[in-house]
């Protein structure tokens, strides 16, 4: 675990890069780095949050299952993933004909999305993984350290936007539906795809962040007192002392923009969730989809979707669509609402609360996005003309868009402005440790 310290005096010296520190993501506390056992994580000494976890195995045990989760990302693409058979007619679907079927809708913003969601992004993704270990395979410096210093960082941004996980949940969702009017049976795209999500599981859970990064460009521990004025790369999380002038313009690792704190965190979130509640209100009153059977059927909203798996006694997956498609937007809006009143009224009031809450709204926001990979899924396989079919309505384009924009919303909202806007108020008392047993 580490342990956390102030502000110190530090002698006149350039601008210096620092890997033996780490600074609080969440909080800003600078930390000295003390390496946990392996498959353990060190967490901030004042509010909790994780600065990095120590992978299990290194990193010649992630190259394997990242290998192993690019093969059966190629028999997902290759195979149907499930068949549906309805009065004789058979039908089977690709990873691709859900794209298809919703471009062929008209549904041209679904398509792109799911597009580059469940193919484009984590085929992107684990290729990136297997070139950046297979640079630093071994303990070997890459003979091209920015690039792929640049490479690796770029894979730590597509990480949520790759979501076959959330595709398979959505997969089996839509397998429910299915089955109470229609045949349906998993095909080996299907296995392939869920062997994907533990092969991808396993690599996240091997790979260590922290070492890959040494790897690449590693700058040995000092003796030095720590900097009294810093910043932290929000990428590789490399340390940058500035105490007699300028902080770097980028950083010395992997070249990405140095900001003290996100550009204008507030104002973004603030545009982004207000877009969000905009489009929540079509999200939920318009339909997301319209599923015809035998001559019979009418739109449905997202409302009335869970109440149909209720209806056929899927409580499970009642209960799962309603709490990923309902009561995660609100949370998530409502939650990153406070974040800002409290923010800008620069409140210490729950302070270690809204920042844990923080942290779970960042982590569960793409599961949101099962109805919409479900749509996806039936309106591909359900297509029988008058025996039955599935269409996407409006409404899912904006159910999407409150997904997407309430994660670029997380994204940009930087929790650091809530500690920095209240320790800066001198009308409010300090803010205590949450672990005031710990070195500060």
């Amino acid at each position: 675990m580490s342990a956390g310290f102030g502000k110190v005096e530090l002698r006149d010296i350039r601008a210096v890069a620092r890997d033996d520190l780490i600074g609080c993501p969440h909080c800003g506390r600078l930390h000295r780095i003390r390496l946990p056992a392996p498959g353990r994580r060190a967490e901030c000494s004042r509010c909790g949050a994780v600065l990095f976890r120590r992978g299990r195995g290194g990193l010649h045990h992630a190259l394997p299952m990242a290998i192993t989760g690019a093969l059966l990302l190629l028999l997902v693409a290759a195979n149907p993933l499930m068949a549906v058979h309805i009065q004789g007619n058979d039908r089977t679907s690709l990873v691709t004909t859900g794209i298809e079927a919703l471009a062929g809708q008209g549904m041209w913003p679904l398509s792109l999305l799911v597009g580059l969601l469940v193919l484009a992004a984590p085929f992107a993704r684990v290729m990136a993984v297997i070139a950046v270990l297979l640079r630093v395979h071994r303990g070997r410096r890459p003979g091209r350290p920015r690039e792929t210093a640049r490479l690796f960082a770029w894979t730590e941004t597509l990480r949520p936007w790759a979501m076959l996980d959330v595709f398979l949940l959505g997969l089996l969702v839509g397998y429910s539906r299915l089955k109470g009017f229609a045949n349906a049976e998993v095909l080996a795209g299907g296995i392939a795809l869920g062997g994907y999500v533990v092969a991808r599981t396993a690599m996240d859970l091997m790979l260590d962040h922290r070492a890959v990064w040494q790897a690449i460009d590693h700058v040995p521990a000092t003796d030095e007192p720590p900097p009294a004025r810093w910043v932290s790369c929000g990428v590789c999380h490399r340390i940058h002392g500035c105490d007699h002038g300028p902080a770097p313009e980028r950083c010395t690792r992997c070249h990405s923009r140095l900001h003290a704190r996100e550009p204008e965190s507030l104002e973004r979130t603030t545009a982004l969730v207000a877009a969000g509640i905009i489009l929540y209100i079509p999200a939920n009153l318009l339909p997301v989809m319209t599923v015809v059977n035998f001559g019979q059927g009418a739109p449905s909203t997202i409302l009335s979707g869970v109440h149909e798996l209720a209806e056929v006694g899927l409580w499970p997956l009642a209960l799962l669509v309603f709490v990923a498609s309902v009561a995660v937007p609100v949370l998530k809006l409502a939650g990153l609402g406070w974040f800002i009143l409290s923010a800008r009224r620069g409140s210490p009031s729950l302070l270690h609360a809204r920042t844990r809450l923080y942290r779970i709204i960042d982590a569960i926001g793409r599961w949101s996005n099962i109805d919409v990979f479900m749509i996806a899924i039936l309106t591909a396989l359900v297509q029988f003309g008058a025996v039955a079919s599935v269409r996407a309505d409006p409404g899912a384009v904006a159910f999407a868009a409150v997904v997407i924009l309430t994660m670029m919303a997380s994204h940009v909202f930087d929790p650091r402005v809530m500690w920095d806007r209240a320790e800066e108020n001198p009308r409010l008392p300090a803010i205590p440790d949450r672990h005031p047993g710990r070195p500060n």
